[in-house]
């Protein structure tokens, strides 16, 4: 004789998981995308990143990724436009009025690179960034660092002025071609030594260039 058992219920199945996005206040959405694409950047150049990559990295949707930037282009312009702004925070648009001897002159000039230094290694893959990918990228990019290179070669100017203004340098210096070959110096130290994975001797690189700097735009003796 056969016991005849209850069926019971099937068990409903799971419902997969879905990847819940967190809602973001605007800024901070906007700053998660620069995030995303700086890193896809720095990993693949500006012409191997697509903006799928972006969307991807930041795990946004398609759709949110437009409503804050039109194109690839506009999303590294934006991070161009960041790093050019560090530049010039990074140094002071005016001199020191108050820098009458050398060693004014030499204070100052420790203080003022190793803030640039400083700076330039914290924001180094924003940095390489630009000295990599948007040298050379296109007519845009090439007008928007001209404009920015001309404001900070013009207050490395306006210090050497104020030293030869002061009797701390000499009366015969050249300020523009002193202020390209100092900007020359800055570009070569942050390309080897402020990319580099190993943390820099800062000190060492301060020193290094306000000596050289200083030797050549004093007076004779």
């Amino acid at each position: 004789m056969s016991v005849h058992r209850p069926r019971l219920p099937a068990r409903p199945r799971p419902r997969p998981r879905t990847r819940l996005r967190t809602r973001l206040p605007k800024e901070e959405r906007r700053e998660q995308i620069l995030a995303a694409a700086l890193k896809v950047f720095g990993q693949g150049g500006y012409h191997g990143t697509h903006v799928d990559h972006v969307i991807r990295e930041a795990g946004v949707a398609r759709g949110t990724f437009y409503l804050y930037f039109q194109s690839k282009h506009d999303v590294f312009a934006a991070l161009v436009e960041r790093m050019l702004k560090i530049f010039l925070d990074a140094r002071p648009a005016m001199p020191e009025p108050e820098v009458l001897s050398l060693a004014a002159a030499e204070q100052l000039l420790r203080r003022s690179y190793h803030a640039l230094f400083s700076t330039f290694r914290q924001q180094r893959e924003l940095c390489r960034l630009l000295f990599d990918e948007a040298v050379g990228l296109d007519k845009g990019f090439a007008d928007l660092l001209a404009k920015h290179f001309a404001v900070w070669h013009e207050r490395v100017a306006a210090t050497f002025r104020l030293f030869v203004e002061r009797g701390v340098a000499r009366r015969d210096l050249d300020l523009e071609v002193t202020s390209d070959l100092v900007l020359g110096m800055v570009e070569r130290i942050t390309r080897r030594y402020l990319f580099a994975a190993r943390a820099p001797d800062l000190e060492r690189l301060v020193d290094a260039l306000v000596t050289f700097e200083l030797r050549g735009i004093q007076k004779a003796r």
